[in-house]
Parts: structure tokens; C-alpha cells; sequence
């Protein structure tokens, strides 16, 4: 699937989950909240939880997504 056709899957509100406890009692607490793409395995959208179903969403693919996380913990060659 190309990476627009992504941003063409019907995501369920319910399907939406927050990890962290973000800044408990600050303006950050639960600032992202994700969801597996339906159809896609390893596919994920995220979006900011302040902003709720209005939020911007960012959608990566399985091989997207393996990059974004090697970049943001210094593993693998994007660090």
C-alpha cells in the first residue's frame, strides 16, 4: 500500500490507546495516543491526545515506523 493510501483507512476512535502517564497534573499528561492501521500490519497512526479526534494524525508504515523508533532511541544506523 503507498503511503497516502494510509491516510484512506478508517481508523476506530476506540481503537485509539495512550501509553504514558506523559506530566501528571501538567499540561503535557497523555500527550500521544496511537493506533494500529486496520489492514496493515505494523502500521500505527499517532496523534496528540490534548487535541483529541480533531488532531492532526501522522501515519507510518511498518518500515516507517522501525525507523522512527531506531531514530528516537539511538539504535540502528538513524540515530
Amino acid at each position: 500500500m503507498a503511503k497516502d493510501d494510509l491516510y484512506l483507512v478508517e481508523v476506530p476512535e476506540d481503537d485509539f490507546r495512550t501509553p504514558c502517564g506523559g506530566n501528571i497534573g501538567g499540561s503535557l499528561e497523555r500527550c500521544v495516543s496511537f493506533a494500529d492501521i486496520p489492514g496493515q500490519p505494523g502500521a500505527y497512526v499517532l496523534r496528540d491526545t490534548k487535541l483529541g479526534a480533531t488532531s492532526p494524525e501522522l501515519r507510518f508504515s511498518a518500515a516507517e515506523m522501525t525507523d522512527f523508533v531506531a531514530a528516537i532511541t539511538g539504535s540502528g544506523d538513524n540515530a
